[in-house]
């Protein structure tokens, strides 16, 4: 399949096209696809503050309620809304245009945050949290969409049969999407390993196979300390998935969490259906593709 073929079924929202997409494409065209997309239309706006720390947020409406929201939260730092949206909305590309444009404010820290906030600590207690630290990332407190535990599985045929019916039976997309698309895809595109977010396993992660990694995603929310931030912090390659899981692989060693808590919506950016865990699955694989080449490597 060449690049046009696969983003018109990709980008269709129709469920078949998609599947067709991982039983038409092989896994050097995939990645060339995925590599080679082309980037939504950037807009940048700042709302002025104190430089010291500057604030990230990529979001669909720099002028929507999400994005004020989400800048009153954070009252008093300078911050950077990313604006994009679209068929070719990558959220790597966006934080990575907003993290170019906060180092030449030369900031100490910059954090990245969703726009779908609905609730932060006060300014002040990430200031005094950060004004200690001298890790390279930063993760707030735990919570279901920043800062939570990420296995890498080597799941066995006996968990993914299981993942599928309870996912169908209990309407959790994950399970449901995974746990088909995995037996059927894993060896064609070499897929050893899946990323499982712990507490959605729960007890289950006993059965789940093996566990051949585990580790701290900072997710939704993250701070970069600005001597780590380059010109592609994030890998843009992947598609609105799993660029949090690298980076926190990359700072795995060099993090800290510290006493500052936020809540967010439930799938309020990109939403919690099967059409999205079908999507992700092309991350899944480009991530596995990513660690096939480290292992070859070393």
């Amino acid at each position: 399949m060449d690049c046009q073929d696969i983003e018109r079924l990709f980008s269709s929202g129709v469920a078949s096209d998609l599947l067709s997409v991982y039983e038409r494409a092989d896994l050097e065209s995939l990645i060339r696809w995925m590599r080679n997309r082309p980037t939504a239309q950037i807009k940048i706006r700042e709302v002025e503050g104190d430089s010291e720390v500057v604030v990230v947020i990529p979001t669909a409406d720099s002028e929507g309620s999400f994005a004020k929201r989400a800048a009153s939260l954070y009252k008093g730092l300078h911050v950077v809304l990313v604006e994009s949206r679209g068929q070719f909305f990558n959220y790597a590309r966006s934080v990575n245009a907003g993290l170019r444009r906060a180092v030449e404010l030369s900031p100490r820290w910059v954090v990245v945050s969703n726009d779908d906030l609905l609730r932060a600590d006060p300014t002040q207690v990430l200031l005094q949290e950060l004004s200690t630290s001298t890790r390279s990332l930063i993760m707030a407190s735990p919570s279901s969409y920043h800062t939570y535990r990420v296995s890498l599985v080597k799941p066995s045929m006996t968990f993914l049969k299981g993942m599928r019916i309870v996912g169908k039976l209990l309407s959790l997309a994950p399970a449901e999407v995974y746990g088909e698309l995995v037996p059927r895809f894993k060896d064609k595109f070499h897929v050893r390993f899946m990323v499982a977010v712990d507490s959605m396993m729960g007890p289950m992660k006993r059965f789940a196979g093996k566990v051949a990694d585990s580790l701290w995603n900072a997710g939704s929310f993250m701070v970069l300390s600005r001597r780590v931030i380059t010109q592609n912090t994030l890998d843009e390659t992947f598609i609105n998935g799993y660029e949090d899981v690298l980076l926190s692989m990359r700072f795995r060693d060099d993090k800290e969490i510290i006493r500052y808590s936020l809540e967010e919506m439930k799938g309020g950016s990109l939403g919690f259906g099967r059409m999205r865990f079908l999507r992700n699955f092309v991350n899944e694989i480009y991530l596995n593709y990513l660690l096939t080449e480290t292992r070859s490597e070393t």
